[in-house]
């Protein structure tokens, strides 16, 4: 059994991005994954475990595509259930597709559709497994005048979901899920009416659509409006019971909730707190043999890499201010030092060439970490002083692997 751990797609993303990596970030949670592929660092395309053709219509539904949504109805069983044409059912569709419409444009805009609808689900995960893979950058069904017409800016569509969830967020507390299917209490029309923009007869033009069958994202597409909008004007009523939910349809109800309350990401003072907790712990523990000195400005880097090395036999100590950290680090005496290259104010080939070139750290391992995994860096990181080179993502046993190696 595979434990899972806290995660923060976001800060992953961002750091890949960042250093414009190219390969598929594969983030599982429970009974779904996402496979994220990039390119140098740009979104190229999002495959999800869970699909279904109601969501693909939804994604032609939205970039206009009616040619393409007739053909979507006219295909067959046995077309769906072919495995020849791939192995998710949107790229064997889309592929379908596009061999019966094929338009250049229309094709980019539908994978864009996708890589934006399911990174909203995927950025609300907050516990799972990460993996990255070098090989593949672009899915190869997808043909290449497409592929070279994606090219998504991670930070703009970042920026841009995070403000979605926040709008999500202000809708009633019932509504979790975007593929709920809304319907009216039976005595709905002897309820007092909250305040809101539906009144008495919209409300009763409604029940003949709303009756648990319609999802709110397919009722979006009814009244041709923005499904937040849609979720926005029910929420008085569905906070009044005037109007009720049914649960997403299989397989959309394994998609995750949205989160009522913001990610709250762990910080330095986190960590630190939970260091000065251990350390006043009356609870007996074997000595630590071997103290580790963690340096990355990310929070959440600090919080995965004290989390992996966790064994009794290692101390961590975790700096997120390069500039403090050549005084704590000589006042610790490390056996070892996990350094981050990209960091502000001073990055990680400048503390590095400090450490050594003060006399204090010459036989002292010091491993950098960065999401780079260019020559040039590797190049830079060796004149520096540093030991080795390590990448991010990384694993627990990727991980504990180069420690082990430098402490043994």
């Amino acid at each position: 059994m595979t434990t899972t751990a806290k995660l923060n797609p976001t800060e992953l993303l961002s750091q890949l991005a960042e250093s414009k990596n190219s390969g598929c970030l594969e983030v599982v949670a429970e009974e779904i994954s996402w496979n994220i592929y990039l390119q140098q660092g740009k979104f190229k395309y999002i495959d999800c475990s869970v699909q279904s053709l109601e969501q693909l219509k939804y994604y032609l539904c939205q970039i206009g595509w009616t040619e393409a949504i007739a053909t979507l109805k006219q295909l067959s069983a046995s077309a769906i259930a072919d495995k020849s044409l791939g192995e998710s059912l949107y790229s064997k569709m889309i592929t379908l597709l596009l061999a019966d419409n094929f338009d250049t444009a229309r094709g980019a805009a539908l994978i864009e559709q996708i890589v934006k609808d399911e990174l909203q689900y995927c950025l609300t995960i907050d516990r799972g497994n990460s993996f990255w893979h070098d090989e593949t950058p672009v899915p190869n069904w997808i043909p290449l005048n497409i592929e070279a017409s994606v090219a998504l800016d991670v930070a703009e569509c970042l920026k841009e979901q995070q403000t979605r969830l926040k709008l999500w967020q202000n809708c009633s507390e019932r509504l979790v899920s975007i593929h709920q299917r809304p319907y009216f209490a039976p005595s709905w029309s002897e309820k007092t009416l909250p305040p809101g923009s539906l009144n008495h007869q919209a409300l009763t033009e409604l029940t003949k659509v709303l009756k648990g069958r319609t999802s709110i994202r397919q009722l979006s597409i009814l009244l041709k409006k923005d499904e937040l909008q849609v979720a926005h004007i029910l929420s008085p009523y569905i906070n009044e019971k005037i109007i009720y939910l049914h649960h997403a349809p299989a397989p959309l109800n394994k998609l995750p909730n949205i989160p009522r309350t913001a990610r709250n990401n762990s910080s330095l003072s986190n960590l630190d707190s939970e260091q000065k907790l251990s350390q006043n712990s009356t609870t007996s523990k074997p000595a630590k043999t071997w103290k580790i000195v963690c340096i990355d400005d990310s929070p959440t880097i600090l919080s995965e890499m004290k989390r992996f090395l966790s064994d009794d036999k290692y101390d961590i100590t975790a700096i997120d201010d390069p500039v403090q950290a050549v005084s704590q680090i000589f006042q610790i005496n490390p056996d070892l030092i996990l350094l981050d290259i990209t960091m502000p104010r001073i990055n990680g080939y400048k503390l590095c060439g400090l450490l050594r070139n003060s006399g204090k750290c010459n036989d002292l391992p010091i491993v950098m970490v960065t999401g780079n995994t260019g020559i040039i860096d590797k190049a830079r990181a060796k004149l520096s002083g540093a030991t080795d080179y390590f990448t991010k993502p990384f694993t627990k046993k990727s991980l504990t692997e180069i420690v082990e190696k430098y402490l043994n």
